[in-house]
């Protein structure tokens, strides 16, 4: 895990607060540190924290989390070659498919999804291109991933590509479909970080990003990218707000 003191320089450094009684919660107990990190224990959790230091300690003990779940990981991206934007992008989107997760009220995979939305841009390491998620999922397949997150990898692109769209970007003619919670949530956290961290739309947070998604994808080529596109990111947005239960 991260030492002690990193968690408090990240939280400084993201929100000008060290969020140290939060941290102090997380690591300085060890009789409660497992439980207080436990993934089947986010939405309890995620409720004490809300409760006790308010909203934007939700999101770093999210951040907390993840940092401390996906080490060896960050580190495999690191050693790949990916660009520090890359890097800092996919530790976000395994944050916000983590907080995603603690809202819903369907059974997940949460350490599948983690490793899923953190390796998701792997291909990065080689090309911002469309074919960075072929390139991905072959590195994913070299390091002996499951063949889980090789799916997430190769669908992420557009959301689950069909396959005329497939044959127009140039890529391979296969099925695309996502069919687990798990390939859900990760393309739809990684849409709705693009959405609050890409600067394009207008005082945009974390909260309207979700709250204004279909609003965004209608109104902004960037995010719809076409009709086709569109109407799934929307029908994705749909059926992952329908799991929601907080």
């Amino acid at each position: 895990m991260p030492p002690y003191a990193q968690h408090l320089k990240t939280s400084l450094r993201r929100t000008g607060e060290e969020y140290q009684p939060l941290h102090d919660w997380l690591d300085n107990h060890p009789e409660f540190k497992a439980v207080r990190h436990e993934l089947s224990a986010l939405a309890e959790n995620r409720k004490f924290v809300s409760e006790n230091w308010g909203g934007e300690a939700v999101t770093e003990f999210f951040l907390h989390v993840t940092e401390d779940l996906l080490m060896k990981e960050i580190d495999i991206l690191k050693q790949a070659g990916c660009p520090e934007e890359a890097v800092d992008h996919s530790i976000e989107v395994a944050r916000k498919a983590l907080e995603i997760s603690s809202r819903l009220n369907i059974a997940v995979d949460h350490r599948l999804l983690a490793r899923g939305a953190i390796f998701h841009d792997l291909g990065k390491s080689k090309t911002y291109g469309m074919q960075h998620g072929e390139l991905g999922a072959k590195m994913a397949e070299e390091l002996g991933l499951e063949e889980e997150i090789r799916q997430i990898i190769l669908k992420h692109i557009r959301g689950g590509l069909t396959e005329p769209e497939a044959k127009e970007l140039g890529l391979p003619i296969r099925d695309y479909t996502l069919r687990t919670p798990e390939e859900k949530i990760v393309i739809y956290a990684d849409r709705m970080v693009d959405i609050y961290t890409d600067g394009i739309v207008p005082d945009t947070d974390e909260h309207q990003a979700e709250s204004r998604f279909a609003e965004i994808l209608k109104s902004y080529e960037k995010y719809g990218k076409n009709p086709i596109t569109l109407a799934r990111y929307l029908a994705l947005h749909e059926e992952i707000q329908g799991w929601m239960t907080r």
